[in-house]
């Protein structure tokens, strides 16, 4: 079950009882609206005639009213007959009153004409970035619950470079990036895995090969009509979230006019690391097509769009250990230097179209993108315990597609009103031919920092003596994966208005949804299993020297690094200089040495297996396949009390069912020939009942007062769940597949104050009590005590020795994540010019987390003494939880030109947990600067924009507690785009 012994349980329970019965009450007065009529209408810029969505409309002195639709559409039912005052307001313009009588079964229309506010005896004008923000604030105050919207107007006029990107600036978010290139999101502290990531309320599949996180750049923000960071789910909303839901809601045709609307963009692009090639090489175009036809009843929305960036980065990687059992020193065990050249290129279509019904809607959405990248990783690795010097050339063509489609229907039934969906979602992740080719010297002049306290990594490279004539071909690997998921889902809802009086009305709804997944994971490894310099890789090392004319003078088993040397490349300035790099290796070469040995790996395998061969072991041990089935079924009543109070209580039951086949082994010298191993399948299921309560204050016109109380869940990554065992000598490799989904009780307050002249400023706080995440966790037990971790199904001799055991564990701990949002959104209209065309949007969010982390100790009281086990723990953050998040955008419009400047300021992300305390690691402070301009021209449509992104060159760094040293350094510089958009 949910809940926990207790008090909790038995709180949770009459909650749950409580929100059952009172939803069953709350069908009874279904009949009680007969003889009542029904209000409808638009709203729209008196100045523009553009519609004004999430408009507030009301009978003032009532609890009748609703929010308008993206078209400026609103619809009020159930109004009981008599004399009433309609109200439509909307922040950033007048409010309008009308009186209103109201007779039996009428259907009545009244259409709303707002003007923006402006100072006295001046021109009225909306201008670019006061429209979007304008929007956002409406949108988020309509909303049933807490949450974040960047809207449509915002998103067209002056776009970030992908979607995730324009998340990223909303409070209580941060964003993982590749290359410079956002592409993953943190809500509030919780990792990419704990988020849903909707396109027009369809989940996405997931795009990892072993956790349920999304990529997000595939998104681009050309084909968007909205987004919403959703912080609180009510029940007839996914709750397997921790941190928030992400919907991106996909453009739809709009209008009221018979005709059709063209857009073309096209853009190039500037990739300003010092030592990136092909700084030019970036381009972007988009055409879309949108329309209504059919007397406006059908809607077509169309786009394409072509992009290539260049996302080179040059990286740092390094490793840490503690001495002895000091818990302030540190020893570097490792460091990586990479020069890593990135070329991606995607392609994206979308594709809406709808059709009006006389009471309701069919609309028809897909979504597809394509993504490939092209890397070459060039790598200088030192390990100072083997004092090795080790020189590689790593390339991997990966491809990400992934396709969405969506078929609702929305119709007014004579009671209820219905929303239908079946949906498809299918993703795939494949890198076919990946290789890398190593370089080894040893005696490389480093083994005298082995176990030096406090040592600054920048000293290794300098100290190497990189004798390049005693530098060897070490090893080559090629390998090859494949990941898919595909899932199809029903889902439908119905609701209903309830007036009790004038003063106390509802509307309830419940529905249900199904889901069906498949998801597999394929990879193949080939590898040399002894040194190219060994006797045993003999055959496969004379085919390599026999191949390149270059290296037929050299004995086979000491092929040198020289002739396989790039002397045309540079790696320049490599992070500023601190980090020298050398011998870089020949592209072309390296290509040409894997695909020989790819080629010709079955004649290997047949004379010296050691020198060449597919390795069984790594080829199947991590292979899965299977599927999930998902039901849900939920009820929830939106109840009005007055026009001050609304109470949202719901139910949500959830269960879902997962089978998965995996593999269970047992390692021997020969595994890499033959793996002695077996496949077995295991289904599980987990049930949930998920209560929740919204509750909605208005003490004041300008003041807007939420609480919240829901229950979430996060299922646990399919890595840890399939049923796979690997046995080697000391360790083994256990998956708990009886792994229980984490959850969490969430409270959440908000606090909005609002006026045409204070624009919107809110104050958010949440808490998340989480229990049972999920962790990787590592313990030891000896000889017999280890049988249980054996494969059931492989006879072997009773287990001898110490082992470790590596699994994932439900944490026992309770962690408590809870944190402060600000956020102020404005428009200065009412200051004289020029400052009346400033725009500003500005939130702080501050995260707190207390995590405790169970932990193995290994203790020997002296070097005769046995080892002892103890078990213990530590406390730290979350994962990826931040301490600050600043984000600060200053806009200015005049007339026809637009611009925008863009602070994100974040510290102390925590990326690294351990039970030693100067090896846990945070990011270093970051501040990234952005710009972007738009220049409306007088000719045919046109606009000419562009935008500088990472204007300062600011490099992504963590840092261990101890000393600050660097554990991870990305430098990806700066990035800037111009182009053209064409409108007509």
């Amino acid at each position: 079950m949910f809940f926990q012994e207790g008090s909790t349980m038995r709180t949770n329970r009459f909650l749950v009882g409580t929100t059952i019965l009172f939803i069953v009450w709350m069908f009874h007065p279904l009949t009680l609206s007969a003889a009542s009529a029904t209000l409808q209408g638009t709203i729209r810029d008196a100045k523009t005639g553009n519609p004004l969505p999430s408009a507030n409309v009301v009978l003032v002195g009532t609890s009748l009213g609703s929010a308008s639709d993206i078209e400026g559409r609103y619809l009020i039912r159930n109004v009981p007959p008599g004399s009433f005052t309609l109200r439509a307001s909307y922040v950033g313009y007048r409010p309008i009153e009308i009186p209103l009588d109201v007779g039996a079964d009428e259907i009545i229309v009244r259409d709303f004409a707002l003007e923006p506010v402006a100072l006295e005896g001046e021109e009225v004008l909306i201008t670019a970035q006061a429209r979007g923000q304008k929007v956002a604030i409406n949108e988020q105050l309509a909303a049933n619950t807490i949450s974040s919207v960047v809207s449509a107007a915002r998103i067209q006029e002056l776009p970030d470079a992908n979607a995730a990107e324009a998340v990223a600036r909303l409070p209580g978010v941060s964003i993982l990036r590749s290359g410079g290139e956002g592409n993953q999101v943190v809500i509030r502290g919780l990792q990419p895995k704990y988020n849903a990531i909707l396109v027009d309320g369809v989940r996405m599949a997931s795009s990892h090969p072993s956790d349920r996180s999304t990529d997000l750049s595939m998104i681009s923000p050309y084909s968007l009509e909205a987004i919403e960071v959703i912080k609180t789910v009510t029940p007839d909303q996914d709750p397997d979230v921790l941190g928030g839901t992400v919907n991106f809601k996909l453009r739809h045709p709009r209008g009221e006019e018979q005709g059709l609307g063209i857009h073309l963009l096209a853009q190039g692009g500037y990739n300003g690391l010092a030592n990136a090639p092909n700084k030019f090489n970036n381009y972007k175009y988009v055409a879309s097509v949108e329309g209504r036809f059919l007397k406006t009843r059908l809607g077509l929305f169309a786009q394409a769009d072509l992009e290539r960036r260049n996302l080179t980065s040059n990286e740092l990687g390094a490793s840490y250990d503690h001495i002895g059992t000091s818990t302030t020193e540190y020893r570097i065990t490792s460091l990586n230097l990479s020069h890593i050249p990135r070329d991606r290129q995607r392609y994206n279509g979308t594709l809406v179209l709808d059709y009006r019904l006389p009471r309701g809607t069919i609309a028809l959405t897909n979504f597809l993108s394509s993504g490939t990248t092209d890397v070459q990783n060039r790598r200088e690795s030192f390990d100072i315990q083997g004092n090795l010097h080790l020189y590689s050339l790593a390339y991997s063509r990966s491809t990400l597609n992934l396709i969405t489609n969506a078929l609702s229907l929305e119709h007014q039934l004579p009671v209820f009103h219905a929303d239908f969906k079946l949906s498809h979602t299918y993703s795939e992740t494949k890198s076919p031919e990946d290789w890398t080719v190593t370089f080894l010297q040893t005696s490389a002049g480093i083994g005298q920092f082995f176990n030096v306290p406090n040592l600054n990594p920048e000293d290794i490279p300098k100290a190497a003596n990189n004798n390049l004539a005693a530098t060897f071909l070490n090893s080559c690997i090629n390998n090859s994966s494949f990941s898919r998921e595909r899932a199809f889902t029903a889902s439908g809802d119905l609701d209903a208005p309830i007036s009790f009086s004038d003063l106390v009305t509802s509307t309830i709804k419940f529905g249900g949804k199904y889901r069906h997944q498949t998801r597999a994971y394929d990879y193949e490894h080939f590898n040399n299993n002894a040194s190219f310099a060994s006797p045993s890789a003999r055959i496969a090392a004379q085919l390599i020297a026999s191949h390149f004319p270059a290296t037929t003078q050299y004995d086979p088993t000491a092929l040198p690094i020289a002739p396989f040397s790039d002397r045309d490349f540079s790696y320049g300035d490599f992070l500023g200089g601190k980090y020298p790099m050398s011998a870089p290796l020949n592209f072309g070469m390296m290509a040409q040495l894997a695909r020989l040995l790819r080629d010709n790996a079955e004649y290997i395998a047949q004379q010296q297996a050691e020198g060449y061969a597919r390795n069984n072991l790594l080829s199947i041990t991590n292979d899965y396949s299977g599927k999930e089935q998902q039901t849900a079924a939920y009820a929830m009543a939106t109840i009005n009390v007055g026009p001050r109070i609304t109470i949202i209580p719901g139910i949500r039951y959830q269960r879902l069912t997962t089978t998965y086949d995996g593999s269970r082994g047992i390692q021997s010298s020969l595994s890499h020939y033959a793996y002695n191993h077996y496949d077995t399948t295991v289904t599980l299921r987990h049930s949930r009942w998920l209560p929740s309560v919204h509750l909605r204050f208005k003490p004041l016109s300008w003041i807007d007062v939420r609480l919240s109380y829901t229950n979430t869940i996060a299922y646990p990554d399919y890595s840890a769940i399939i049923p796979r065992i690997d046995v080697a000598t000391t360790s083994i490799a256990w998956n708990n597949y009886k792994l229980v989904p984490s959850r969490s009780r969430n409270y959440d307050g908000s606090l909005a104050f609002f006026s045409n002249t204070i624009g919107l400023f809110t104050i958010s706080g949440f808490l998340k009590q989480i229990d049972d995440l999920i962790y990787p966790w590592t313990f030891f037990v000896s000889g017999a005590d280890a049988a249980p971790y054996f494969p059931p199904s492989i006879t072997a001799a009773p287990p001898s020795g110490n082992f470790s055991i590596t699994t994932f564990v439900n944490n026992t701990y309770r962690i408590d994540n809870w944190g402060l949002e600000l956020d102020w959104q404005t428009h200065f209209w009412y200051l004289p010019n020029p400052l009346k065309g400033l725009v500003l949007n500005v939130n702080y969010t501050h995260i707190f987390s207390r995590a405790q982390y169970p932990f193995v100790y290994l203790y020997r009281a002296s070097l005769r003494s046995p080892i002892q086990y103890i078990d213990t723990s530590y406390t730290d953050r979350l994962l990826y939880q931040p301490d600050n998040l600043v984000n600060i955008s200053v806009g200015y419009d005049f007339k026809d030109f637009s611009i925008r400047a863009s602070m994100l300021y974040q510290t102390d992300i925590f990326t690294g947990p351990n039970f030693w305390p100067q090896l846990r690691s945070s990011t270093s402070a970051y501040r990234r600067w952005d710009i972007s301009a738009r220049q409306i021209l007088p000719w045919l449509g046109l606009q000419l924009y562009g935008d500088i992104s990472n204007l300062d060159g600011a490099n992504d760094i963590n840092v261990i507690q101890g000393g600050g040293v660097p554990r991870a350094e990305q430098s990806y510089g700066m990035t800037a785009t111009v182009g053209l958009r064409l409108q007509f």
